[in-house]
């Protein structure tokens, strides 16, 4: 009897044991599944950070002056993660060519509703002159010991620093330096803006004078403030908002980002325009908004739905946000209000009219 039972106890005593032994095996088997799992993820995330943050430049020897984002001077670069396609795929704004968008279609179906960006004809001999004062030797030769205004490259700028332009554009310096993964945008010296128009004399009135985007879209009687800016590779403004308006490329890629005024995008101001582009590519092309819906007046607004349920504006501008590279001799509209973001992707020269229509 004693014997029976010492058995049992000897083969309780074994199960008790095995079971101690796989709980461990199964421990150790998930301590690293868990640990390889956790490598590949920050493996995944440097990777994809990376890649977002891989410029290279390109020699301007291969390219013709204003095609592909080269020409004037100014570098050109290789930004895979952030360029569109050869298909223009990409690209969820319209797009025009001049002659086939009217100034009555653009009051129509634009001015007040809906972004929309227009490409020149490639020969338009008055806006070439306006070309050919900004390449990089005639702006150092004419402007160079002029002194410029930069601000912090986060959505409210409120840092501000004063530099000459030579200074600014110097081969090899800070300023136009691709922007790398650890900075903060607020740390970030952008110009765009804040220029002092006498100081440049003819510069802002030629080109009132040369710009098709002003001779066609723009009445005569608007108030139209101009602001220029130059920036270099993955630099770029976070979201923010304000008045209507144009904005031309001159020379270098621009990647814009724009929702409309009811639907706000969730970013964070200090972070780079090129880590929000980064995560909202991995994101599918597809960003987190906040709860509340403002209309164009900033106050509350009802959401509605479309055929397919997805929540619209008054106009039918869906809750997402629309995305386009914007190449030398063409120009974005951003109507009132519309949240908006840059990426630069050259080194980029634009100016902007902000129209009172």
């Amino acid at each position: 009897m004693m014997s029976t039972t010492q058995s049992d106890d000897d083969n309780k005593h074994e199960k008790r044991e095995e079971q101690t032994r796989r709980r461990r095996r199964r421990k150790k088997t998930f301590s690293i599944l868990s640990t390889l799992c956790l490598f590949l993820l920050v493996w995944y995330v440097e990777h994809t950070e990376r890649d977002a943050f891989y410029v290279r430049e390109i020699d301007d020897f291969f390219f013709n002056d204003l095609k592909g984002g080269g020409g004037g001077g100014w570098k050109r670069y290789a930004v895979p993660a952030h360029e569109e396609e050869k298909t223009e795929k990409e690209c969820t704004i319209d797009r025009y060519r001049i002659r086939e968008l009217s100034f009555e279609k653009f009051n129509r179906e634009y001015r007040e509703k809906k972004p929309v960006v227009v490409k020149f004809d490639d020969k338009n001999f008055s806006y070439d002159f306006f070309y050919e004062m900004n390449r990089k030797k005639n702006v150092l030769k004419t402007h160079g010991e002029k002194t410029i205004l930069l601000s912090s490259a986060n959505t409210f700028s409120y840092e501000k620093k004063e530099i000459k332009l030579r200074e600014y554009l110097e081969e090899g310096g800070r300023y136009l330096k691709p922007v790398q993964l650890h900075q903060r945008a607020d740390k970030i010296w952008y110009w765009f803006g804040d220029n002092d128009h006498d100081a440049f004399g003819d510069f802002f009135p030629a080109f009132k004078r040369t710009s098709v985007i002003g001779k066609k879209y723009v009445p005569e009687n608007a108030s139209v403030a101009y602001s220029y800016g130059v920036g270099g590779p993955l630099s770029g403004v976070p979201y923010h908002i304000h008045g209507p308006g144009w904005s031309e490329s001159i020379y270098g890629r621009k990647k814009w980002f724009l929702s409309p005024p009811m639907f706000e995008p969730v970013f964070n101001g200090n972070e780079t325009a090129a880590r929000a582009a980064m995560r909202f590519k991995a994101n599918g092309n597809k960003a987190k908004f906040k709860m509340k819906t403002m209309n164009m007046n900033g106050k509350n607004e009802n959401k509605k739905k479309n055929k397919n349920g997805i929540d619209v504006d008054k106009y039918g501008n869906e809750k997402k946000v629309l995305a386009c590279v914007v190449h030398p001799k063409q120009a974005v509209y951003f109507p009132d209000r519309w949240w908006h973001a840059t990426l630069n992707l050259d080194e980029s020269v634009f100016i902007s009219s902000f129209v009172n229509y």
